[in-house]
Order: structure tokens, then C-alpha cells, then sequence
């Protein structure tokens, strides 16, 4: 991949970029060069937290090929159990 060049407007946009970078697992170093980190076990690692039970149902679904074709209308299912949270601005 070849190098670009960024030119950003004033020095907020800039700690903003490398905040994003960072948050990214990309380090920026001096100079603001950015690269990625050298190892896999410097970025977090998401691990859901469920009960035995709710492990035990996951299992089972997989176990029995739970391939999504039960759900008789996948747009209506993801409405009812989708849980946004409220956004500042927009749900008051």
C-alpha cells in the first residue's frame, strides 16, 4: 500500500484523528506516523457475559443447525428484540 498524505484543518481535528487511530489499535508515533501494533494480545478482547443457561441454549440452537429459516419475518424479529439505547438529541 502506498503512503498518503492528510491535511486536516486545525490541530483539534488532528488530536480527534488520533484519538479514532488509537481507539482502533493503531499506534501514532512521532512524527504522527501510524502503524499497527505489533501483537494481537495488546488489543481488548470482547467476551459476552452469559449465564450457564443462557450458554447452554446457544449450544443448542447451533447444535441443532439454527440457520435463521425458523424466523418467518427476519425484519420484524430484529424490530422486537433489537435494543438501541437512547441517544443524546434524539430520544428525550
Amino acid at each position: 500500500m502506498q503512503p498518503r498524505t492528510l491535511t486536516l484543518p486545525d490541530e483539534e481535528s488532528y488530536r480527534q484523528l488520533v484519538r479514532l487511530a488509537e481507539a482502533a489499535g493503531l499506534h501514532v508515533g512521532p512524527g504522527g506516523l501510524v502503524s499497527k501494533t505489533n501483537s494481537a494480545q495488546d488489543l481488548p478482547l470482547f467476551r459476552p457475559h452469559l449465564t450457564e443457561a443462557e450458554r447452554q441454549h446457544h449450544l443448542a440452537i447451533v447444535a441443532r443447525g439454527g440457520d435463521g429459516t425458523s424466523i418467518a419475518d427476519p425484519l420484524a424479529w430484529q424490530r422486537e428484540i433489537r435494543q438501541d439505547r437512547p441517544l443524546p438529541g434524539r430520544d428525550q
